[in-house]
Order: C-alpha cells, then structure tokens, then sequence
C-alpha cells in the first residue's frame, strides 16, 4: 500500500451463519430537498436518481466526500468550506446546536432495494449503529419512530417476516436525525474537528439475519479459573426469542472441545428467555488443563470455539459458533493508592496508548489490522477507547494478537453532564451500556471498563451502572471513571488523568513526582505534538503552507489549549537551536519526540509497580494531524514511534535520567541470566571517554539496577552520547540503546505549570552542538527475500567515518514518485553509529501488486548524506546502489 488517504469500505459481523449485509446500492438525500415521505420512498421503484450513491456502512459527510460533492475535508483548512462548520475554530462542536442555515439540521434519508426470499424462516433487519435518531420505513410500512431508534451506541432488530415481498425487490428507508448538544453521541474532545453532520448516519453495518420460530441472542461463555489457574469451569448463557404465537419445547444445545451438552427448554407463545447452562450441573462445561489466554508477551492469546444451538425436532432454528478465551483478569489498589492490572494471577504493568476512529467514521479491516501490528511492534500490550468504541472486528483482532483493551464512556460532551440529563439520557444511557456490554464481554482482550471518562458519575448513574454491569455478568474489572476524582459510591479509581498532554523534557518523566510522572497508573498523557515526516505533510499542507508554521498547521493540532504546537517549537528551539527551515524542523523534531517518547515508557518501566500503567495520548489520529500520535494518519511510522518502540523492547538496557543510572527491563515471563552488559560515554567528536562492563541477571518480568555512572567524567562536552549494550551468552545483541545528553539539565518550572496539562521550563538542555557534526556517509547493503506476499529484507549499515553518524533514518518508497512504503514493520529506525560500528536492521512490507515497479530503500539522517538502492523490481534480480538523488 502506498501511504496516501486509505480506502475504507465496510465489513459486517454475522450472527451465526444467515447474516445477509445490506452493504451496497444505497441512495440518500437531505430531508429539505424531497417532498416524499417514508412511506412514498419505501416503495419499490421510487425514483431516487437524483440522490448520492452510499455504501453502508457510512455517515452523511462520508458520502458526500466520497462522491465528490464536498471537497477532501482532511486537506488544509478545507473542513471549513463545508456548509454547516460556522462554529468557532477548535471549540468542542459536538457542545453547538447546527448552526441556522446548515444542511445538517434537517434529517437525511438512506434509502435501498434488494431482493430477499429465506424461504419459509422468520427474518430480522439489524442495525448494529444509528446516529443519532431514526425513522425507520419497510415496504411501505413504518416500522419503528425516532422515539424508539435513538442512540450512538445501541443496537436495534426488527423482525420483518410478515412485510417480505415474495417476489420482487424489498424497499428500505431510514430518516436519520443528527445528534443534539445534550445527546450521548460521538465526540472527539479535543482531538481533532467534529465534522459538519456530527457523524449522522447509519454509521455501522445494517444486515438481514434468519432463524426458524426460535433465536438465539448475546450467547456469552463466562470462565472460572481454580486457585492454581489450571483448570476452569464454564458457564454458557444465551437469550431464546420465541417469535411465534405457539409453545416451543425444543433443546439448547452446546458442542465444545468434542464434547457435547443439552437442556430442554419450553418457551411459551412470543417470549424471550435466558438459559444458562453451568459446569456444576454439566460436567462437559469442566476444563481440566486449561489452555490459557494471555497478553502476547506473556504467553499465547489461545482461544476457544463453542457452537450454541437451538434444536426442535432434529431442526436446528438458530445457532452461532463462539470464540472465546479462558483467563482472568482481576484488579487491586495498591498500599500506595495505585490501580495494579493483573492477568492469571499474574501483576501486569499496562503500557498502551489511546485509539481514535477515522473522523468521518470511514473503515477499513486492512488499515485497522495494520494499526493493531503497530500498536503490537512498538511493544504496547493495551488500547485505550474513550468512547471510540469500535466494530467487533476489531475486539476479534485483538483477542487473537493478545492486546489488551480498555473501553468506556467519552468526557466533555453530554455523557458527563448528568445535571442536565432528562429521563430520556437515563433510559438512552441504560440501553447503550447493556448493548455494548453485551457485544464486548465474550472478548478475552477487554481488561476494563470506564463508565466514566474525566470525572465519576453523581451515585444516582453510578449506582445504575453497577447495577446493570452485574445483570449482564460483566467479568471483568469496572471503574468509576479515568480519573483521581473518588466516586461517591466505589470511592477511589486507583487511577490518575493529570496529563501532561504537552512537551516536556526527558528528564520531566522521572522528577514530577505530583502529577503525570511516572508513577500510579496515567490513563491519558504523553508529550503532546509528533510532527509528521516532509512526505506526509505535503499530502495534507497545500503548496505554500509547508513553511514557516502557520494557521494551517495550527488546524491540524487540536482544540481549547491544544491549538497549536508553540511549546514543542519554543523547547526545539531552545534545546536544540532556532530552525532554519522546514528541513531542519523536520530532522530536530525527530529527534526530540524519538527522545522523549523513549523516556516516558522507560521511565514507567523502571518504576514498575510503584508505576502500575500508562496510556500514551494518543496511538493514532482520526484525520492528519500534528500532535497525540506514535505514527501519523497515512500509517508511516517516525521518530517518536521507534523511540517508544526502542523502549518497549522486551528485555530493555536504559539510562535514567535523575540519578544517573543503568537499568535493565525483562518484559518478558522468561529469567534471563550471564547477560553482559556494557555502557560507553563519547564526547561530542566521539571520543570515548568512559566505559564500564558488568553481567547481570534479571529475573522476569523484573527492574534489575547495574551500576550509576560517575557524576564527573574528565573532558566531557556539553552536548555527549551514551551508549549501552546488552549482549547474551553467545554475544547475540540483546539489547542496543543510544542517549544524546547535556551537560546543562532541563529544569522545569514547577510554580508556573499549567494546571496538569503542561509544565514549561526555566532552563534547557544544550544539545545545539548537534547542528555541528560534520557530514558522513554510511555503506549500505541489503539482501532480500519475498515469498510473493511479505518480502524481508535485511539492511547492513556501517559507519566507515571518524565521526558518530547520527539518526540514520531508514524508509522505503515505492517506485520513482517516492510515497513510502505502508505496512512497514522496520526490527529499529533512526539509529546512531559510531565510527566503525556496523548494524544489520531487518524490514518487512507487503510485496508490490503494481506491475513493474521497484522498491527504493532511502538511508540518511542528522548528518548522513542520502543514499539509496533499489531492493527490488519485477524488471530487475539485483540490488541497486546509488549516491545522492534519484
């Protein structure tokens, strides 16, 4: 793929066998430009030529981007040209009324045809996302009013059997009404614009299921482990909906592992019923040497398949075959105050990052599939979801890669204004937490819910909450919200929300000991902007916005505060010297994010569990953007993502950055002993003017302290480097780290911080001596090998100069225009060199589709002249070498 804006499309998640997706040949229109009503356009041959062509699932503004009415809302200030943005620039949109004249204050019609004969079965029409209110309407017929269909985050059925045409072309059509400021809709806080539609429209899939008089629904497998947690008891429940005007007696069925399980069941006339079947009366539900789920570093994320079945008279009505993983996942506070995460028994520190969807809510599995490989390759084990809750695609994904996933409730928007609710939020409320509890508690990677974001809810929600959690046997830990604020009823979340969310220093993560420092558990923060690369910036900066910063730039940063990235240039500036141009601010600001992503999660590491977890803001961005993202919105992954992921690496050698120590990191579960471990300081002309040798043993999952460098070390420069290595019994590289360091320390300035959100400083580290290393060259081979699908290839870099070649940054392109290369999972990037050291770096992508295209390998850096090779071409058997530009 190459990193332009992704092509979303979407993907339904069956129930069961019979899932028939209304996906294509939708039309809408705006409610003000028809004169006809749903019963008018719900009859078969209603002429609606003259409407936009949708694909389900979509928003309004999705569709009218995709068929080119709007202009790329994604480029420039461009989301501003679209009818109905009249509010003020980075105010929380989802907070206004639609502005008098915008297109959005009328409903919107979805309209489709399709032809549907299940002969014989009962048929229901699902939709799994409605935003915000609909109407709906089925040949001819109202089926359901916008008082009954409101909600972002519930899930609606309708059985339609006795309204299926039986011949012909059956006719749909929904009237969707967009989100009001005290609605429980979509936000994205201060992340990026809402746009202009407020996400109105069928927003997730709508599709056909069938079953006999008899279905079956929300079928969960609950897990008990033992003390020792090798064996498990089941419990399988699931809801039988008899839609018929008869008693049914007929059999709820289990088949698992070879093994199978049967209760007889009597449903009266139109009832629905919960059957639960438990291993004290069912030895079968019994599992003696239980396969475990696991977070991937931890183990494997096995999973179970069980089929449920509804069974009259040797007739199957309905079944659903289920994935699901035996673990446990339970939660303490610590004696220091802290929310400690354990997995089997086992203490976990959390390190993940929060999740956004596309803005426009557009999908696509192969781009989410790719998203979750990074969030796995930096070395993350968690994914936050703050009211981003996303399709079960993503949570089967998960499940299988062995990511954990924190999902809840958004802030800032009426989901947190609960003075203000009326009867109606309670009851929307009410039916949205029992819909997506239902959907996610079957997922072996959920470790959490957050019913609250930024603040618990008043005990009148909170206590309907718990209470709702319990009816619907929620499995796993629940918290009163993402913040410190103790709730009224559950009392102290164990949990902190005190950012920062801007740029601070390195050294920040391990002296603030007050607020966002690296101790507790931190749900939301990070050091706020990550300046893409040149390339990405030209796909959504026009011609003439590149540079110098200006308010195009700004759009893309966030809102409120967050408007612009004036603290991250003014520290770039100061630490590493005024940027001459964008090409500079470019390479500085690599450097700088590389630096302190590093040193938060390090910082978090070598704490564990007096730091119990971390959730970097944010993963990923919902539309291209300048702050909150450890790879950017056209998947090409920077500076600050290979800093996180050097320091995320399973077992990990580190500086600390308060007391001048060398640290090891076993991430894993494995002890690891007779490592060697050697640390180097070199000035600024790479002149080594210290080293130490020692072996260590570090247990797993453990912090083990080597030694502490000197405070003093003769002839140093003001700008200096450290390096350190880890090495296994055998010499094998375990571990490579490389620190550029000052003399002159960051000082933050802590009486002038910005309530949590963001701590300046008095004084800053003197790295400007960087600007003087001279040029160097690197030598540069490469192998390759492709299997048709992922080609591997392997890159030798060596330093042949008298000088430290600094931040090699390594990127592939494809073919003579020069777009990078996505997918691309690169072993390290923007890696240091002394003189004479060698590295081999491994790089796997996707092989090329195009014809006759080649692969273009990119090399080059702070002071490193560019080189580049072809790596491979259909036309070509050969690698390529050559100097200076294409």
């Amino acid at each position: 793929m190459l990193a332009a804006a992704p092509a979303f499309a979407g993907s339904g998640n069956p129930i069961g066998n019979s899932m028939v997706p209304l996906r294509n040949n939708w039309a809408l229109q705006s409610s003000c430009l028809t004169q006809a009503n749903g019963g008018q356009i719900s009859t078969s041959g209603f002429n609606a030529q003259s409407w936009h062509a949708a694909t389900i699932p979509t928003t309004v503004v999705a569709a009218l981007v995709t068929d080119k009415s709007y202009p790329d809302p994604y480029i420039g200030m461009n989301l501003r040209t679209l009818p109905g943005v009249d509010y003020p620039i980075g105010e929380m949109f989802a907070n206004f009324a639609m502005p008098p004249g915008s297109p959005f204050k009328c409903s919107w019609w979805f309209r489709t045809e399709f032809s549907f004969h299940p002969a014989g079965k009962k048929t229901w029409l699902h939709f799994d996302g409605i935003n915000y209110r609909a109407s709906v309407w089925f040949n001819g017929r109202k089926i359901a009013d916008s008082k009954a269909i409101a909600g972002t985050f519930r899930q609606f059925e309708f059985e339609i059997s006795s309204l299926l045409r039986n011949t012909g072309l059956n006719s749909l059509a929904v009237e969707v009404f967009a989100p009001e400021p005290d609605d429980l809709a979509i936000t994205f806080v201060d992340w990026n614009p809402l746009p202009p539609d407020k996400n109105m429209g069928l927003w997730r899939d709508v599709y056909l299921t069938t079953a006999g008089d008899v279905s079956l629904r929300h079928p969960f497998v609950e897990s008990r482990l033992d003390s020792n947690f090798a064996s498990a008891e089941l419990t399988i429940r699931a809801e039988l909906h008899n839609s018929s005007r008869h008693s049914i007696r007929g059999v709820f069925q289990v088949d698992f592992e070879g093994k199978q399980v049967k209760k007889i069941v009597d449903l009266p006339p139109q009832s629905q019923k919960e059957i639960e079947l438990t291993a004290r009366q069912h030895r079968e539900l019994e599992v003696p040497h239980v396969r475990l789920w696991w977070p991937a570093r931890l183990g494997r994320p096995d999973l179970y398949k069980a089929k449920l079945s509804f069974v009259m008279a040797e007739y199957t009505s309905d079944s659903t075959v289920l994935r699901f993983g035996i673990r446990k996942v339970s939660s303490e506070i610590t004696p220091e105050g802290y929310r400690l995460f354990r997995i089997n028994g086992r203490p976990i520190l959390i390190r993940g990052a929060g999740w956004t969807s596309d803005m426009l809510q557009r999908f696509s599995l192969q781009r989410m599939e790719t998203e979750l490989k990074y969030a796995q390759d930096i070395g993350l084990n968690t994914i936050r979801l703050e009211g981003q809750l996303e399709r079960d695609d993503f949570f089967d994904m998960t499940d299988r890669m062995g990511i954990l996933v924190i999902a809840g409730w958004s802030c800032c928007n009426a989901w947190e204004r609960w003075p203000e609710w009326r009867q109606e939020q309670y009851q929307i409320a009410e039916a949205s937490l029992i819909d997506q509890v239902r959907r996610l508690r079957n997922h072996p990677s959920i470790l959490a819910w957050f019913y609250g974001s930024d603040m618990p809810p008043p005990s009148d929600v909170e206590k309907l909450y718990l209470r709702l959690l319990s009816e619907q046997h929620w499995p796993n830990p629940s918290l009163s919200s993402a913040s410190q604020n103790p709730a009224s009823l559950t009392g102290n979340s164990g949990v902190k929300m005190l950012g920062p969310y801007d740029y601070v220093p390195p050294n920040y993560w391990y002296t603030d000991k007050e607020a966002g420092g690296a101790y507790g558990f931190n749900t939301e923060t990070g050091p706020g902007p990550a300046i893409p690369s040149i390339e990405s910036l030209r796909h959504f900066l026009p011609d003439g916005h590149l540079w110098p910063i200006d308010e195009q730039w700004n759009y893309h940063s966030g809102s409120k505060r967050f408007n612009n990235i004036n603290h991250f240039a003014e520290s770039l500036n100061q630490r590493y010297g005024p940027a001459g141009n964008l090409e500079d601010f470019l390479r500085k600001s690599q450097a700088m994010s590389y630096e302190s992503e590093r040193a938060m999660f390090e910082a978090y590491a070598r704490n564990k569990y007096h730091a119990t977890g971390v959730i970097h803001w944010m993963l990923n961005n919902a539309w291209p953007s300048l702050i909150w993202h450890l790879y950017d919105y056209y998947l090409v992954p920077a500076g600050g993502y290979f800093g996180a992921k050097k320091a995320c690496e399973p077992v990990h050698a580190q500086y600390s950055y308060d007391d001048r120590t060398i640290v090891v990191i076993n991430d894993s579960s494995v002890s690891l002993s007779s490592l060697k471990l050697t640390a180097r300081i070199f000035d600024l002309h790479s002149r080594q003017l210290f080293e130490r040798k020692v072996f260590v043993t570090v247990p797993g999952g453990s912090v083990v302290t080597a030694f502490g460098l000197p405070s003093h070390i003769e002839g140093l420069t003001t700008t200096y480097f450290l390096q350190l290595q880890l090495a296994g019994d055998s010499g094998e590289a375990v571990s490579e780290n490389f620190y550029w360091l000052s003399i002159d320390p960051d000082v933050m300035d802590w009486t002038n911080r910005i309530g949590t959100a963001y701590t300046p400083q008095s004084a800053y580290a003197n790295l400007r001596d960087l600007a003087t290393l001279p040029d160097v060259n690197l030598k540069v081979n490469a192998t390759t090998q492709s299997n048709g699908l992922v080609v591997k290839s392997n890159i030798l870099l060596r330093n042949p100069n008298q000088e430290l070649a600094f931040m090699a940054h390594l990127r592939l392109t494809e073919g003579n225009a020069g777009q990078d290369i996505t997918p691309v999972f690169w072993q390290d990037n923007y890696i240091s060199l002394m003189p004479g050291e060698e590295r081999e770096i491994a790089v796997k992508y996707q092989a090329s589709s195009r014809q006759q295209t080649h692969t273009v390998l990119q090399v080059s850096g702070w002071n490193i002249k560019p080189t580049y090779l072809i790596l491979s071409s259909r036309l070509r058997n050969r690698t390529k070498r050559t100097n200076g530009s294409q």
